[in-house]
């Protein structure tokens, strides 16, 4: 989508890449608590039941449920489908997402509602109309993003105020004057 959340620092729980870089966590590649991170930070909903159903002992350990981890999944592979593109077809969610129709509705209510995406439900047409979604990762090609749109407006800005410059200088008084 075209649309870059500015609230995305805002969302907790959701962009989780900071933590990859924290001495802590690197301390811990190689083991599946940093192989299950990297899902939630890169990976999807696929990922992650691949990974659920090669160490299902591991994850019924963990502090957060298994439908727990399915839900957060299913949110951060709907963000990462809605990155580049401005709209999705309900087809595709059901698919992607391993959902039932009947789930996918609540589904994106409860996505747009916790900030995740920006967008609105075309029910008549099948899909979900997008205007903007968090990033899961802030990188390079994030940062590069922003500072092209920063660059794009700095110019547009120019236009208008060149623009603006010419017709006040260009401007014939009404009644002939």
């Amino acid at each position: 989508s075209s649309g870059i959340n500015a609230e995305w620092p805002l969302r907790p729980g959701f962009v989780m890449d900071h933590l990859l870089d924290l001495h802590p966590i690197r301390a811990l590649d190689g083991q599946l608590s940093h192989e299950l991170l990297q899902i939630f930070v890169n990976g999807d909903l696929n990922d992650y039941i691949e990974f659920y159903n090669n160490n299902v002992e591991f994850v019924e350990k963990l502090a957060v449920t298994h439908e727990e981890n399915l839900r957060k999944m299913r949110l951060l592979t709907l963000a990462s489908m809605a990155q580049d593109c401005n709209e999705i077809e309900f087809s595709q969610l059901v698919d992607k997402l391993n959902l039932v129709t009947e789930d996918l509705e609540p589904f994106v209510i409860e996505a747009i509602g916790s900030g995740l995406i920006k967008g609105k439900i075309n029910q008549p047409e099948g899909k979900i109309l997008i205007s903007s979604t968090i990033n899961r990762t802030f990188l390079d090609p994030q940062w590069l993003f922003i500072k092209n749109k920063l660059e794009l407006w700095q110019k547009n800005l120019v236009i208008i105020q060149e623009s603006m410059r010419k017709s006040h200088n260009f401007s014939v008084p009404i009644g002939g004057g």
